[in-house]
């Protein structure tokens, strides 16, 4: 059976984005055991393992929490952030280069050849496998925390040069699906406006799985495109 492992602690994402996620996990992936870090015993349906978690990091940098040898993981682990769309099977995403670690090139690469940072919105790795840096941090987590921005650029500097996920698979809802026949990607630092997005219709790419919503919109202020009002149920 695969692993797969969400997080949800703190106020920022209520609990029915995990109760979205395991339902695009349980309609687009098969053998699958749903996994979520938490820092408290939610009400969600027994089918949603919980993995109850001290959170003593602020915001994202709880993620580091999944590398840990102790909270009952094991094989290939599947990592999604809680603000994506899944639209398509990922079975193939556990099976995606064996057993090496996996990340997103960041999505600055619409603008930027070969840009080297990460994003750790979606991940795969071997349960333990990754254990180090999990202790890495917790030796030093302060240290960690100012010489980094975030878990991303943490990420990155350990796996700049290792493999990252196709393109294709996975991509920015407003970088780079949401674009007309002809239209240029935008840049990341155009200004954006919500209402640009929630009244557009998107296509889809072919080889799309999953869309990965950074920054605005979430997909819960999506009113009226089909492609995120039809799978993030």
């Amino acid at each position: 059976m695969n692993e797969f492992v969400c997080v949800c602690t703190g106020v920022k994402y209520g609990t029915e984005y995990v109760d979205k996620l395991y339902n695009m996990v349980s309609r687009h992936a098969t053998n699958v055991r749903f996994n979520v870090i938490t820092d408290s015993k939610k009400d969600w349906r027994p089918e949603i393992n919980q993995i109850i978690v001290d959170p003593i990091f602020p915001t994202w940098w709880n993620k580091i929490h999944m590398f840990r040898d102790d909270i009952g993981l094991k094989g290939r682990v599947l990592f999604m952030d809680l603000d994506v769309v899944i639209f398509k099977n990922i079975d193939h995403f556990w099976d995606f280069e064996s057993d090496a670690f996996i990340i997103i090139q960041d999505f600055n690469r619409c603008r930027i050849p070969n840009y080297a940072v990460r994003n750790s919105s979606v991940m795969k790795f071997n349960a333990g496998q990754e254990s180090h840096i999990w202790t890495e941090f917790l030796d030093n987590p302060q240290k960690i925390m100012r010489q980094f921005r975030g878990d991303q650029d943490y990420m990155t500097a350990r796996y700049k040069q290792g493999p990252i996920w196709p393109v294709d698979w996975i991509m920015s809802y407003k970088w780079e699906i949401g674009l007309e026949p002809g239209e240029k990607k935008r840049s990341p630092h155009d200004k954006f406006v919500k209402e640009k997005y929630t009244d557009k219709k998107h296509g889809l790419p072919e080889d799309c799985c999953v869309a990965v919503f950074h920054g605005k919109p979430n997909p819960a202020e999506i009113q009226h495109d089909p492609l995120v009002l039809d799978n993030w149920r």
